[in-house]
């Protein structure tokens, strides 16, 4: 398989995910789009890159979709935050081991259905989709009421996204009575084939590189080639030495302190993520989500890899009247922990000092 990195964007890194949450990840919308995810092991983290091509494709649908489809999406996802609420709670009450096979696999499957629906849904309030429509004075108004509803939807999926809050006490059921310790780390789809009574090989995606695209039909990706490509990518995405960093201004002012990285963490881990940041600190991240609510409160400043003005380091800087840039690409990858830095969200650029 041929990929060139001068061919697409990195967007994310979610950190401490499994490969229930990727197959689940990859819904109708998203894998018509010429993705890239590449898994690195060692640091836990799956990396994603959209062709720029299709980034292009992306925002100027987004100006028709918010044009003309609006209602219907609000009125649809409205629906879903809904189920999902209810999935959530449903999950808390429930006792795994009363179930039958039969219940065990379609409450499942439900977690999965919603998971993919909610996450088609979200799909339209991502940066790529939004940016263009988010220059138009006469769609303000539907993308306001889009980023307090995408808050929700947030919410929500941070639960699903999260392994052990609502897959974890499923999968360890079905462990016990398939005798197998790595569903995990399989797709949604084979663990049904195993509870159908197939067998499916044992599963080493924890303890390997994987990339799975587009471009290679969504086939998983093991093996040499594997670390080749992964290796292209980084040092074309991450081995820049960039002094000084641009980005969207999403709340404008000036300010300058330590930095405090936090990972996209999927994971209870992220409490101690949370935790890093102290009072007055540059708050450095992929990105920002109602889960990190507090570390936000605390920053003197936000910094992010994506986003636009709709996003939630967006919305919540505005609301802590804080400086905030938005969209540096690889401010993750140029700072560290203890850098002192300027943010001057009046000429959209971070810098180290």
């Amino acid at each position: 398989m041929k990929l060139s990195p001068k061919d697409y964007e990195y967007l994310w890194t979610d950190h401490e995910v499994n490969f229930i949450f990727t197959s689940s990840y990859l819904f109708p919308k998203f894998i018509k789009q010429d993705f890239v995810l590449i898994y690195d092991w060692k640091t836990k983290g799956l990396e994603f890159f959209l062709s720029k091509d299709d980034h292009q494709k992306l925002a100027k649908e987004g100006i028709t979709f918010y044009q003309n489809k609006f209602t219907k999406w609000k009125e649809n996802i409205l629906s879903q935050i809904k189920k999902g609420k209810e999935l959530i709670i449903q999950t808390n009450n429930k006792k795994t081991s009363s179930l039958t096979p039969s219940e065990l696999k379609q409450l499942f499957q439900e977690r999965v259905q919603l998971f993919q629906e909610l996450g088609e849904l979200y799909f339209y309030t991502e940066f790529f989709v939004v940016e263009k429509a988010e220059k138009m004075a006469k769609l303000s108004s539907k993308l306001k009421k889009m980023g307090t509803i995408k808050l929700r939807a947030r919410k929500v999926l941070n639960h699903f996204y999260n392994y052990h809050q609502i897959f974890q006490p499923y999968i360890e059921e079905m462990g016990k009575r398939t005798l197998r310790e790595d569903l995990m780390w399989l797709s949604h789809q084979e663990i049904i084939k195993i509870l159908n009574g197939k067998n499916i090989p044992p599963s080493n995606r924890d303890k390997t590189y994987w990339i799975l695209a587009k471009k290679n039909q969504w086939e998983l990706l093991q093996g040499k080639e594997t670390e080749e490509i992964m290796l292209a990518f980084h040092r074309h995405f991450f081995e820049q030495k960039n002094k000084q960093l641009s980005g969207t201004i999403a709340n404008s002012g000036k300010y300058q302190g330590t930095v405090k990285v936090i990972r996209t963490l999927f994971s209870d881990s992220v409490k101690q993520e949370i935790l890093k940041v102290k009072k007055g600190e540059v708050l450095i991240a992929n990105t920002t989500g109602p889960e990190i609510i507090s570390a936000c409160q605390r920053a003197g400043a936000i910094v992010t890899d994506e986003g636009g003005l709709t996003s939630h380091a967006a919305i919540i800087s505005r609301e802590l009247k804080i400086p905030c840039i938005v969209g540096t690409k690889i401010a993750t990858k140029t700072f560290k922990d203890g850098d002192k830095v300027v943010v001057d969200a009046n000429k959209g650029i971070v810098f180290k000092v």
